[in-house]
């Protein structure tokens, strides 16, 4: 698993509302970015700038699903669980905890690689 993302970036993008939004959107369902567009009532050059700061902090991951026209489109699945924020001695610290990838995760996962 990679490293996890600084402080200041898992605030600012909890922070943020269509960040809330895509990540609440993808916990239980993956969607495109166009899909993310409707369902968080954003311009689709928000979604995805959002999409890859979550990205880039591992808090969302992309696959691929195949259409039946042979296309496929990009979808994006949420991977945070819990964040668990404390203050101590040496200021403050973070957890995140990160959904295992199941079998169908990993699954689509190979199918996008081929």
């Amino acid at each position: 698993m990679s490293e996890d993302p600084p402080l200041e970036a898992v605030v600012s993008l909890l922070d943020d509302e269509y960040a809330r939004a895509i990540l609440e959107a993808t916990r239980t369902e993956p969607m495109s970015a166009n899909e993310l567009t409707d369902r968080c009532d954003a311009a689709l050059s928000t979604v995805c700038r959002r999409l890859e700061a979550l990205e880039d902090a591992n808090l969302v991951r992309e696959r691929t699903r195949p259409r039946p026209d042979g296309h496929h489109d990009t979808i994006y699945v949420a991977t945070l669980e819990e964040v668990r924020f404390r203050l101590d001695e040496d200021g403050f610290s973070f957890d995140l905890h990160r959904r295992d990838e199941d079998a169908a995760d990993r699954l689509q996962r190979l199918w996008g690689d081929l």
